[in-house]
């Protein structure tokens, strides 16, 4: 008995040392394997390698995850199979191992690292980047996806939240995969400096014994921190210069070398600067910045906001503009203005003809003409006056206009306050107007609302047109042809009506009042009429929703009644809903048109292509799957069926279904939803029995439809729903609100403060 209690403990004994060589045996082939990580190492996750190997653009590559959540040896050999990459080439050894075994964090990141340069992917880059700050809250929602800012030396990145950056790595450089402005990867810290070339400096503070570099980088005031002895190099202060920047801080400050010039910009297009008075241009470089140091301190790497200054500092060094500084004396005082031709068609003109009611000068180089009142002069691209740089054309006398005879507007040949100036192009003949803010609102307000209106709406009117000059000379939208906008719808018109003084006078009386949020100026649409609801700006043109632009209801009970519900909609253009609206008496708060389908066929077909051409991902196409996509069509044969798919929460139509015997097409967006749907000579009839035809859109996208017996189309409204509703600011001035009233019932939360205060004058 006591041999086999012995035999037996021997037995266990034995078992025991077998199952540790065993165990030996298998954490030596691990470690040989090289799956045998510190516990830092960890394994790459099934969810992180496909989120990251998106960003490579290998569409035969296909997800698997038959062992669970990591990313596997057989994965990763798919992978490179279907990049067309030998496993030789990427620095790390899969041959020999088995396919179910998982990918470190480590080894997958070689794999990628040799995929981006074997694929020569120009979308991707391995950066240091130095962080300034990170806002972890949700600052940008794609396709369901949170991410989040990530603030550095190279200015302003995105990454998913569920994989962004914590606060440890601010003040730190570290070493990431970057593809566009997103942040896809990070690696940790780098041990390398970066260099922020052209930053602004202001002054070293001190904070709880320490110090910092006051500084103006990435369009951002940072305190950066810095040791004492990089401090006491550091002489003076407010001049540009370049810093060198590691996980200490500020490493280096070193004094820009650049030439000072003291000059006006008149025109900035593809890189290539204009500077008045100089005959050869100069171009941008690569970390050129722009800083605005009067009033509100502004930067920007935008040339085209410098357009519209009297002079300001330019750093130039070997023919390249570096940087640009508004400083505390100088402000853009004037707006240019790009004019167009007589049907507003082109912004090059065959020839220019001017004149004036007194006499005026054109000078041009070091040359000045002298002419009298009634002097005729032409320009074409071979006139000796723009062969050398611009010709600028001003009455002598101060109230003094001058008139280009070579192109109409309703009210005639134009007259113009203030500067003409004149260039010339390959294409034809430039002339860009510049004159001051309020000058130019004179020609905008009579041109854009009736100057019969009430007067506190003409007031409202300006307000709006004062924030888009405002908008548009903080923008480079027009840089390249050296204005801020221009003379047509695509910005707001002016001088198409000649001024008068019922609009002067709003002007005047509204001096420098703009509506701003959160201190900065809104974006202050607006539009003819209401059909009783205004509408957010995204409901109608798609991206972020301004918190000043909201749906809203025109009557007291400022209810949306479930207008995004097909009957109810219906029910509110038909009347069903109350009344009490600000607008129901006006025309266009309701119209009607109808037609054969033969018609609506014509006026679909006809339409089809330049808004498939203009919006491809608006128009999409159903495949043999029921699935919409993108497709090149001329034709959805005849017209069956038009189905409103998705309405707004104001009832404006978002997308509509088009059935067609060749092809089902959905439609998104309200200016391709009234463009499809409007055969020209058609007549639209307004609700007080008054009719208008030959129109190319209907005039607004509030409407539902009806197909028995043809197609009848019921709606209100006219124009696009955002923002400020002309003809109900009239109605409202008729009741006795003021302009200020108005503005603040159409612009949500906002505050009316002064232009000139903001820009520093």
């Amino acid at each position: 008995m006591k041999a086999v209690k012995k035999n037996r403990k021997k037995t266990g004994i034995w078992i025991i040392v077998w199952i540790l060589v065993i165990l030996g045996i298998a954490g030596g082939i691990l470690i040989k394997l090289g799956f045998y990580q510190k516990a830092m190492d960890q394994f790459m996750s099934n969810r992180e390698a496909n989120r990251l190997i998106s960003y490579l653009g290998i569409n035969d590559y296909e997800y698997t995850d038959r062992l669970g959540s990591n990313f596997t040896v057989k994965q990763a050999r798919q992978l490179l199979k279907q990049a067309d990459v030998e496993t030789s080439r990427i620095g790390v050894s899969l041959e020999h191992r088995p396919g179910f075994m998982p990918v470190t964090v480590r080894q997958f990141e070689k794999i990628y690292e040799s995929l981006i340069t074997e694929l020569e992917l120009d979308r991707l880059s391995n950066e240091n980047l130095y962080i300034y700050d990170i806002d972890n809250a949700v600052n940008k929602v794609i396709d369901g996806v949170a991410y989040e800012v990530i603030s550095t030396n190279n200015g302003d990145y995105y990454m998913q939240k569920d994989y962004g950056l914590d606060n440890a790595y601010v003040g730190k450089v570290v070493h990431v995969y970057v593809s566009n402005n997103e942040i896809i990867l990070c690696q940790g810290e780098s041990k390398d400096s970066v260099l922020v070339k052209n930053a602004y400096f202001s002054k070293i503070t001190e904070s709880d014994g320490k110090k910092a570099l006051l500084v103006y980088v990435s369009g951002k005031a940072k305190k950066l921190p810095v040791e004492e002895s990089v401090a006491k190099t550091i002489k003076g202060e407010k001049y540009l210069c370049d810093i060198a920047l590691s996980n200490k801080g500020v490493e280096s400050v070193t004094d820009h070398t650049a030439e000072l010039v003291e000059a006006k910009v008149t025109a900035c297009a593809d890189g290539v600067v204009t500077i008045e008075g100089q005959k050869d241009p100069v171009y941008l470089s690569d970390a050129f910045n722009v800083y605005k140091v009067n009033g509100a301190f502004k930067a920007t790497q935008s040339a085209g906001t410098l357009i519209g200054y009297d002079k300001i500092s330019l750093y130039i060094k070997d023919n390249m503009l570096e940087a640009a500084l508004i400083t505390d004396d100088i402000y853009a005082k004037d707006i240019r203005v790009l004019i167009s031709n007589t049907d507003y068609s082109n912004y090059y003109h065959d020839e220019v003809t001017v004149t004036s009611d007194t006499d005026y000068t054109i000078s041009y180089g070091k040359q000045v003409e002298e002419h009298t009142a009634g002097d005729k002069v032409s320009f074409r691209n071979g006139s000796e006056q723009l062969q050398n740089g611009a010709a600028k054309i001003t009455s002598k006398a101060e109230e003094g206009k001058i008139t280009i005879t070579s192109i109409k507007r309703q009210s005639g040949n134009p007259s113009y306050r203030g500067t003409l100036e004149l260039s010339r192009d390959d294409k034809g003949v430039l002339v860009v107007n510049e004159l001051p803010v309020e000058e130019y609102l004179y020609g905008v307000v009579p041109s854009e609302m009736p100057v019969t209106y009430e007067k506190e709406a003409l007031k409202a009117q300006a307000i709006c047109a004062r924030a888009y000059a405002y908008r548009q000379m903080e923008s480079d939208t027009y840089a390249k042809y050296g204005a801020h906008l221009d003379d047509s719808i695509s910005s707001q018109v002016y001088n198409n009506v000649e001024e008068d003084e019922r609009a002067i006078y709003a002007v005047d009386d509204t001096y420098g009042v703009v509506p701003c949020y959160n201190n900065n100026v809104i974006e202050a649409f607006f539009f003819s009429t209401s059909c009783g609801t205004t509408s957010n700006n995204s409901a109608v043109w798609g991206g972020n929703q301004e918190p000043y632009l909201l749906d809203t209801m025109e009557t007291e009970l400022n209810d949306m009644a479930n207008l995004d519900n097909e009957d109810s909609f219906r029910n509110f253009i038909d009347g069903k809903l109350g009344t009490g609206f600000i607008e129901e008496e006006e025309p266009f708060f309701r119209w009607s048109v109808g037609f054969t389908k033969e018609r609506m066929t014509e006026a679909v077909n006809q339409h089809l292509y330049d808004r498939i051409k203009a919006m491809p991902e608006n128009i999409l196409a159903m495949n043999a799957k029921g699935e919409y996509e993108k497709k090149e069509i001329s034709t959805v044969g005849d017209v069956d069926s038009i189905e409103v798919t998705k309405r707004g929460a104001s009832g404006i139509v978002e997308e509509m279904v088009i059935k067609g015997s060749a092809e089902t097409i959905l439609v998104k967006g309200q200016s391709n939803a009234r463009a499809l749907l409007c055969p020209e000579q058609v007549e639209i009839r307004k609700q007080d029995g008054s009719t208008v035809s030959g129109w190319t859109t209907l005039p607004s996208a509030y409407f539902y439809i009806d197909s028995k017996n043809g197609f009848s189309i019921k709606g209100g409204g006219f124009g696009h729903g955002v923002g400020m509703s002309q003809n109900g600011a009239n109605d409202m001035a008729k009741l006795g609100y003021t302009a200020s009233d108005i503005i603040l019932h159409y612009y949500t939360s906002v505050e009316l403060k002064d232009m000139y205060e903001m820009m520093g004058k």
